[in-house]
């Protein structure tokens, strides 16, 4: 389950290289595509977010039982899930202002944007440097049993078996630049 995570966090880093693209057109006074910067924020919230969080937070529950410093990362890291969703949900409602009405404050965009990216990237770089090697040591197949009963598997809409008619767009821009 531990390269499921690692997948996942390369597909949210994907995400996350195009959005970057389109905050680099932001601070270069360009128009970006808003509509990939929205359907990139959804994505985020809809499946990282929904999926990918529960069944790490499940994990981190375990570091959690065992205390100490492992305990405090996994809390840290719990916490940080918290606060990166109401950051995504502060930029999905920018950007759907703007999608709405076409009204954008562009130097409020490059702050959410810039804030956005930087705690998207810090916590996936905390987990696979400081708490996922303590889970490869920590996590034992019964854990991993436990967990997977209790944290339902759901399809990725964009990076899945088949990528959702709404994704298929996103998709396609990210396999094309980066991919």
């Amino acid at each position: 389950m531990i390269s499921r995570l690692l997948i996942e966090h390369d597909h949210i880093q994907r995400t996350l290289n195009l959005l970057e693209m389109q905050f680099l057109e932001v601070c270069r006074g360009e128009t970006p595509d808003y509509s990939i910067m929205l359907s990139i924020v959804v994505y985020i919230q809809e499946y990282p977010e929904q999926t990918h969080h529960p069944l790490e937070d499940a994990v981190y529950s375990i570091l959690l039982r065992r205390g100490g410093e492992e305990g405090k990362l996994a809390r840290e890291l719990i916490k940080d899930h918290t606060e990166l969703e109401g950051i995504t949900r502060r930029l999905r409602g920018s950007l759907e202002v703007i999608a709405s009405k076409g009204i954008c404050n562009k130097e409020e965009l490059q702050r959410e944007l810039s804030n956005f990216l930087a705690r998207q990237r810090r916590h996936l770089h905390a987990e696979e440097m400081n708490i996922y090697p303590l889970i490869k040591a920590v996590v034992t197949d019964r854990d991993w049993q436990a967990i997977a009963s209790t944290v339902p598997h759901r399809d990725d809409p964009v990076f899945g078996e088949r990528t959702r008619s709404d994704y298929e767009r996103l998709y396609r821009e990210i396999e094309s630049r980066n991919g």
